[in-house]
């Protein structure tokens, strides 16, 4: 045999057993348990099915709902604003302008007392631009209301309806609506933000305002005197304050209640300032008990000779010791009128009569000596 032959016979042999090996580690690795290490070609199958390292992850194809979006579908703002703009009107005076709404089908229009106050010329501004001039009838300075009242001929007026705060809780969705900036039929939208607010009235009177709903509804000047509303349209204030230092984005704003003006509405319209009595004491309440830290003087409760120390227990008979009775129990007593008050001062009861007066507009005096 040639070399050449021998080489070629040698080189066939040679690939013969390598495809026999290459088999044999084919057939072995099939009969291979789960558990044991993967091969090389399991490897880059793997591999391959992952994404490449320097992929980006792909955007999902429904954006997530933002707040705003949210608020839009679980409350329709547009039919809610159609339902409830009809009874907005804008309150125009030679010193500026502010909101207001019907709450009587004879024309009768709340606003807030600082919209009007001192103000000689007052227009009121309907929706189709109807321009009448307004009289001023009555005021609540206690909570920074003032009624009007145009002529109701020709007008097609539409009433809003109510709730109380009683039917809230801090989160429900709200809307403001007014003519912020003079820019009339504004709707914001927001949620409460807290109840039962204790504000400065700032209109020339020591009493504060009571019972504020406080929202992040969007509010500014030209809001005063308009109207919240709940996700029903119901209308459960009137926006009044905001809080706005300066270099602060707060979000903070506060209307007086539909129950506070409701209360009042009566005696204004009847032509009569709405005004609660004063008792001329600072109180402390725990544990069931309102005790009696300081007393004003000059005032109702001096006069009646309330002293530091006693425990206010009724008011007309009915049960005060807690601030809330008491304050609803003052609410229906006109300055000026007699009540009696039933005290406990130390082991003693006692009923001590008294005239009742009303809020000072300067800071009383509480040293009587």
């Amino acid at each position: 045999m040639s070399r050449r032959a021998a080489f070629t016979s040698a080189l066939a042999s040679a690939v013969i057993a390598a495809f026999i090996t290459v088999m044999a580690f084919v057939l072995i690795a099939d009969q291979e348990s789960p558990t044991d290490s993967p091969t090389a070609a399991s490897i880059l199958t793997e591999r391959s099915e992952l994404p490449p390292a320097s992929s980006s992850p792909t955007a999902p194809a429904d954006p997530p709902i933002t707040f705003a979006e949210l608020t839009r579908s679980s409350v329709d703002w547009a039919a809610i604003y159609a339902q409830v703009v009809p009874s907005l009107v804008s309150v125009v005076t030679e010193e500026g302008a502010g909101s207001g709404f019907f709450v009587s089908e004879d024309g009768h229009v709340i606003t807030n007392l600082h919209v009007v106050s001192g103000a000689e010329q007052l227009y009121v501004y309907m929706q189709n631009g109807d321009r009448r001039q307004a009289e001023f009838i009555a005021k609540d300075v206690g909570n920074d209301l003032a009624l009007l009242k145009v002529d109701p001929e020709d007008l097609e007026i539409v009433l809003p309806t109510y709730t109380g705060v009683d039917e809230l809780r801090v989160g429900d969705p709200v809307g403001a609506l007014g003519a912020p900036f003079n820019l009339p039929n504004s709707l914001t939208v927001g949620i409460v933000s807290a109840l039962g607010r204790i504000r400065p009235s700032g209109t020339g009177t020591l009493e504060p305002l009571r019972d504020m709903i406080q929202t992040d509804a969007a509010l500014n000047p030209g809001n005063s005197g308009g109207m919240l509303i709940d996700e029903r349209g119901r209308v459960i204030g009137v926006p009044t304050q905001i809080e706005s230092p300066e270099r602060v984005s707060s979000g903070i704003g506060f209307a007086v209640s539909a129950d506070a003006m409701l209360r009042a509405l009566p005696t204004l319209i009847s032509g009569e300032d709405y005004e609660r009595s004063y008792l001329g004491v600072t109180l402390q309440e725990g544990d069931g008990e309102l005790e009696i830290l300081v007393v004003v003087c000059g005032s109702a409760a001096d006069d009646a000779d309330l002293r530091a120390g006693d425990h206010v227990l009724e008011l007309n008979g009915e049960p005060a010791n807690a601030l809330e009775l008491l304050i609803d129990a003052l609410a229906s007593i006109k300055p000026g009128e007699e009540f009696s008050i039933t005290i406990q001062r130390g082991l003693r009861e006692m009923t001590l009569e008294a005239t009742a007066g009303a809020w000072p507009t300067e800071p009383p005096t509480t040293d009587c000596g």
